[in-house]
């Protein structure tokens, strides 16, 4: 069975409508001057409520612009569907990665090994560890030393 509906790794149509003043021949933004992006290959024309045919009644070979109309009159309506390419830009695979800057999370966080940080962490609400679990305080010895001989007047 063929496929049916858009080619896989495509993302979301979008639509772009345009009303002409008059005269014009391309568009490159829609009624609120939305700039028009779509994928070379991946996009529908219509002219009022018509589809075009691409390469014959309108070219779109740069992502920007529709080009080769036919003078559009007063009031015509051009609509655009365009599909986007899908491209996960900000993601860290699942199997490791790196964020760089802030990163909130609400919820838990669980972690079979170890987990480094070459940060200061913050901890509004305490840390806790289940009952087999230490955590080590490095580089802390003389602090906690010096801190009880003052407290015992030592």
């Amino acid at each position: 069975m063929s496929y049916l509906g858009q080619a896989p790794g495509l993302g979301e149509a979008e639509r772009f409508i345009f009303t002409a003043s008059g005269s014009e021949t391309s568009v490159t933004a829609d009624d609120n001057g939305v700039l028009i992006n779509y994928t070379v290959g991946q996009v529908s024309v219509y002219l009022n409520g018509v589809k075009l045919v691409m390469g014959t009644d309108f070219t779109a070979t740069n992502g920007s612009t529709i080009t080769g109309l036919s003078a559009l009159t007063a009031s015509d309506v051009v609509e655009v569907i365009a599909l986007s390419t899908f491209s996960p830009a900000d993601t860290v695979p699942a199997t490791g990665g790196t964020f760089t800057g802030n990163v909130i999370h609400s919820g838990t966080v669980t972690n079979s090994s170890t987990t480094t940080a070459t940060g200061l962490i913050t901890a509004n609400g305490g840390l806790e560890t289940d009952t087999n679990s230490t955590i080590k305080q490095k580089g802390a010895f003389m602090q906690s030393s010096t801190h009880q001989a003052w407290v015992m007047g030592g």
